[in-house]
């Protein structure tokens, strides 16, 4: 080595032991604190080997009601067969370290940013490791893309392993809170009042899946819900995919549906001064919302995600309220490799399950449009209703979605004219109740609004 090279020390992860020691022995002698951040704080908090096990056995007794101690910690440990001939010692010294308790947020705060910072460290090894053994460019950016979000979204507790009493004392609080105000834990407001009274709104992480035969109206109905958004809460952040219609063909449903001028107007651009003057009005509404669109033929959940996750850092300031998808059987498998060799109904089932994941990571509902078999055409009378299992391509579909619904007209003979009845089923809903809700679609106007007449067969009304 020459006398310029000068040897550096192996760089050891970054963590505080002192600041270990202080957390524990507040956990230790204040059963307070343990409780305060009984939610927070796990092993993963903790570098050192042995600070980890005492942190693990501190809340495995909080979470059962038993008291933090020296003794208690100490025969948890024994009981782990975790611990050493040391441990009751090593326990005792950190019971008199006796810090300052008021600085206990503080000292958490520094175990978070060196755990977060030896993840990070973690994940850098993980796609350096990749890039060099990959050869899918697209996967491995994706998988990056997944970890990053993943470490920034989930740095507490979610994804651990925890005693089933804490998530039961989170549900009678929820259940509490319900009590004293039913809309309180509303999900995503459609701005249709009978559906949205059977749903409790568009609940996050649901997976929630729209069919239909071709002409139907699916698209369309995703497109109202969109524009009652643009109307009434502008500020919720929509983000939708479609897959077979331009942009501008999107817009063009959107402002039919919120103006009194009708599609064929916007088609031929025979629309007079006056009217004008509406469209304007609602193009500076639609500039006013926080809507987004992508119309690209080539898409993958992978994709979506990564533009999901992008929108929700950047310009949705770290809000997501909703993702649409027009349509599901036109996308295609990430899986590249898998995509050459496998079936159709493969790669459904893989895209189908992918759509559930990001919909639980981006903790918002995702409405996936499905198309529906052909095998319905050729049924007869009542039996033409639609079902879980005309869904087209793969029943995993129905496995996977947490809301499926169906929508059909009421009367074929009727889809010629400018009104007619359409039957809006929800035939799979995972936390709720199964109902049918009757629509009039005025056609000019693409344009769905609830029907008075709720009454049906064998179902109670709305």
């Amino acid at each position: 080595m020459s006398d310029n090279e000068v040897k550096k020390a192996p760089r050891q992860y970054p963590n505080n032991f002192e600041a270990e020691q202080y957390v524990l022995c507040c956990f230790l002698i204040d059963g307070n604190a343990v409780q305060d951040y009984l939610r927070s704080v796990n092993e993963d908090y903790f570098y050192s080997p042995r600070h980890k096990t005492i942190c693990r056995a501190i809340m495995y007794l909080a979470n059962n009601g038993t008291s933090v101690n020296v003794i208690t910690v100490n025969d948890r440990i024994s009981k782990e067969k975790s611990g050493d001939i040391n441990t009751l010692e090593y326990l005792t010294e950190l019971a008199e370290i006796t810090p300052g308790a008021v600085n206990l947020g503080d000292y958490i705060k520094i175990l978070e940013r060196d755990m977060i910072m030896r993840k990070l460290i973690e994940i850098g090894n993980t796609i350096t490791e990749d890039a060099y053994t990959s050869d899918d460019a697209s996967g491995s950016v994706t998988r990056a893309e997944q970890l990053i979000y993943s470490l920034s979204n989930k740095t507490n507790t979610k994804g651990q392993l925890e005693h089933i009493s804490g998530a039961s004392q989170r549900f009678l609080a929820r259940l509490e809170l319900l009590g004293s105000n039913p809309d309180a834990l509303k999900g995503l407001e459609t701005g249709y009042p009978r559906l949205d009274r059977v749903t409790n709104g568009l609940q996050p992480n649901s997976l929630i899946i729209l069919a239909a035969r071709p002409s139907v109206g699916k698209t369309a109905f995703v497109l109202n819900i969109i524009a009652n958004i643009i109307r009434q809460k502008k500020d919720k952040v929509v983000a939708m995919f479609s897959l077979e219609m331009p942009s501008e063909q999107l817009v063009q449903r959107i402002l039919a549906t919120n103006t009194d001028i009708g599609m064929h107007e916007y088609s031929t651009g025979q629309i007079d001064e006056e009217s004008m003057q509406e469209v304007w009005s609602a193009h500076t509404e639609l500039g006013a919302s926080k809507v987004f669109v992508e119309s690209v033929s080539m898409q993958t959940p992978g994709n979506i995600a990564s533009r999901c996750r992008q929108l929700k850092a950047g310009e949705g300031g770290g809000r997501l309220d909703l993702v649409v998808i027009d349509y599901l059987q036109l996308m295609a498998n990430d899986k590249e490799k898998e995509r050459r060799s496998s079936t159709r109904q493969t790669d459904v089932s893989d895209i189908s399950r992918m759509l559930k994941i990001m919909a639980m990571e981006l903790e918002c509902p995702v409405i996936a449009l499905s198309q529906m078999s052909r095998s319905i055409e050729g049924r007869t009378g009542d039996d033409k209703q639609p079902r879980l299992s005309d869904l087209r391509e793969s029943g995993a579909i129905e496995q996977d979605a947490d809301m499926v619904m169906f929508l059909s007209r009421e009367n074929d003979s009727e889809k010629i004219r400018e009104s007619s009845n359409i039957i809006l089923d929800i035939a799979k809903h995972r936390n709720g109740e199964l109902k049918k809700i009757r629509y009039v679609f005025e056609g000019p106007h693409v344009r769905f609004t609830e029907s008075d007449d709720q009454s049906f067969s064998g179902f109670s009304q709305i």
